[in-house]
């Protein structure tokens, strides 16, 4: 399918009539299922409503939800068919999402430092604001998993968000329920004093299960910066940076935790590297016990860490020697995998995405160059930002290189959307509807861009993906707004030559299919009962554009 593209880029030319055509918001019967505007309790009700439905925002980040009918019909389904749901493409989902982003991440680096400070009892771990904290970030993993049975996903295979509850709790019991629910142990468990050998092993046992924490942790932050539009590499820079010190962070609290409990002295590897920072920990130890381990367990789990070798001196037991190299190798295959992600980040600049980052910038360079004024240049980005999705790749050389038959499939595929909405294509033969298809030319058009202007000749017909447009009568009336699924324009295809009778305005981004009248004429030739039908809808649309636009002369003669 070819990829024609178009940049429209004007003003509203009917402002002068008093109309600037915008998007509403939904209607209230629709968006809060009844729910008054009064009282305190139901004002509430609706906030958080508001707050639990599809973002108007998401159109930006999501395949499926691009335009504002798609939001609309998508919130009418949440709100009328499932009661309380959190949608995943919320502000509240967001919102959570940052919560546990932090929550988690304070989590792992506070139960190292419990393992490594909870033999001290004058540490500050011990200390009220401490328990309290941990009792906040304990209850905070609580409600994540009650949130998590009432929070809807996007299922890839099927290109739906899935709200049903049924579904959404066998999903989540199938992925993540295990580890948020091990992630709910309180760490103040590690404090208590007198328990079994056994229990004091199946209490750091469970506690060292929140290092798990770090795979949802993942997927929060990745969400919130798409969501957010971060940039590919600051994204990745920052996942790097975090990996990174939380894992030296927790290897290193970890390593002297287990030392400990295995019972080994301090090899003279050790005492020997004591003297580097001999300064530093004297003065730390004869002010602050705490400071001094902390400062030690950092010191010498980075000698583990970053040395190939234990040194000339071997460890004290055998337990340790498997410790130590067991520290070694693994932070070995963790700085192989971050050396592994940056090679993958500098290696982006053959990637599609890297490709859309450099065109954006010889775009911007390219503007500045010609002076452009900074409201067409911000329309120039929108539109690119939504016609490549940020990966920009050459589809027609890709499209050259397959055969015919697989040419027609990928169109159907990508066109599969507009087939199932379109009234005009429902019902009709697989080979008319594949020659169709495969005329059709898309463009996208930015808000108050001309679509269709009155009287001017016609010679193509349009079919609306995903986007609003407002049709206005010759004397700039409008009449309605046509949203995802609608088509216009189809008089030209009928009667050659003749003069458009409406203007057709986009509301919203939208993207838009155009096929021409010599492309159409040759696929509906061996279909009359089609061309029939094509031009009753026709002949209707022109009887009532012309009855709107003479009563609109009338009124306005009357008022002058």
């Amino acid at each position: 399918m070819a990829m024609d593209t178009k940049v429209h880029i004007t003003k509203s030319p009917f402002s002068k009539y008093g109309h600037d055509c915008t998007l509403d918001d939904l209607p209230d019967e629709f968006e809060y299922n009844g729910i008054p505007n009064k009282g305190l309790m139901n004002k509430f009700r609706r906030w958080l409503i508001r707050l639990c439905v599809v973002s108007e925002s998401s159109k930006m980040y999501t395949h499926h939800l691009r335009s504002f009918g798609a939001i609309v019909k998508e919130r009418q389904r949440q709100v009328l068919n499932y009661g309380f749901r959190i949608h995943p493409f919320s502000r509240a989902y967001l919102v959570w999402s940052f919560i546990m982003i932090f929550a988690i991440v304070a989590e792992i680096f506070c139960t190292a430092l419990d393992f490594l400070l909870h033999d001290m009892e004058n540490s500050f771990i011990y200390s009220l604001t401490w328990v309290i904290l941990g009792i906040i970030i304990d209850v905070i993993f609580v409600l994540n998993v009650l949130m998590c049975f009432f929070t809807g996903y996007y299922d890839e295979p099927k290109q739906e968000v899935v709200l049903d509850s049924k579904q959404i709790a066998l999903q989540y019991l199938k992925t993540f329920f295990i580890s948020d629910l091990l992630a709910c142990c309180p760490r103040n468990l590690l404090y208590c004093i007198g328990l079994s050998w056994a229990m004091k092993l199946l209490v750091h046992t469970l506690c060292c299960t929140k290092y798990l924490l770090i795979i949802r942790f993942h997927k929060h932050f990745k969400y919130c910066a798409e969501i957010l539009d971060v940039n590919y590499y600051t994204y990745m820079i920052t996942l790097v940076v975090v990996f990174t010190l939380l894992y030296w962070h927790v290897v290193c609290c970890m390593l002297k935790f287990l030392r400990h409990r295995l019972g080994s002295k301090m090899n003279r590897i050790f005492l020997r590297a004591r003297t580097i920072t001999h300064v530093i920990q004297e003065e730390a130890s004869s002010s602050n016990p705490v400071l001094n381990t902390v400062l030690g367990a950092f010191y010498r789990g980075s000698l583990i860490i970053y040395n190939s070798s234990y040194g000339k001196v071997l460890p004290a037991t055998e337990a340790e020697i498997l410790l130590v190299w067991f520290g070694w190798y693994a932070s070995s295959l963790f700085f192989i995998y971050i050396l592994a992600i940056i090679m993958e980040i500098m290696k982006g600049k053959t990637s599609a995405s890297h490709k859309y980052v450099e065109m954006e910038r010889q775009l911007k360079d390219y503007m500045r160059h010609k002076q452009l004024p900074m409201q067409m240049r911000s329309r120039i980005l929108i539109y690119y930002e939504f016609r490549f999705q940020k990966s920009y790749f050459r589809e027609n050389e890709i499209l050259d290189t397959i055969s015919e038959q697989l040419r027609q499939e990928i169109n159907m595929h990508a066109c599969r959307k507009l087939v199932e909405n379109v009234i005009f294509f429902r019902n009709l033969p697989i080979n008319l509807l594949v020659r169709i298809i495969s005329c059709l030319r898309i463009e996208v058009y930015l808000v108050n861009d001309i679509i269709i202007k009155a009287n001017t000749p016609g010679t193509s017909m349009y079919f609306i993906s995903t986007g609003t447009v407002a049709i206005y009568t010759k004397s700039g009336k409008e009449i309605c707004h046509l949203e995802d699924g609608s088509h216009f324009g189809e008089i030209a295809l009928i009667i050659k030559g003749t003069l458009r009778t409406a203007s057709v305005i986009a509301v919203e981004v939208s993207e838009i299919y155009r096929l021409d009248q010599k492309d159409f004429v040759k696929a509906i030739n061996p279909y009359p009962d089609l061309l029939a039908n094509i031009q009753h809808i026709a002949a209707e649309r022109m009887e009532v554009a012309s009855m709107l636009d003479d009563y609109n002369k009338k009124e306005h003669s009357t008022k002058r």
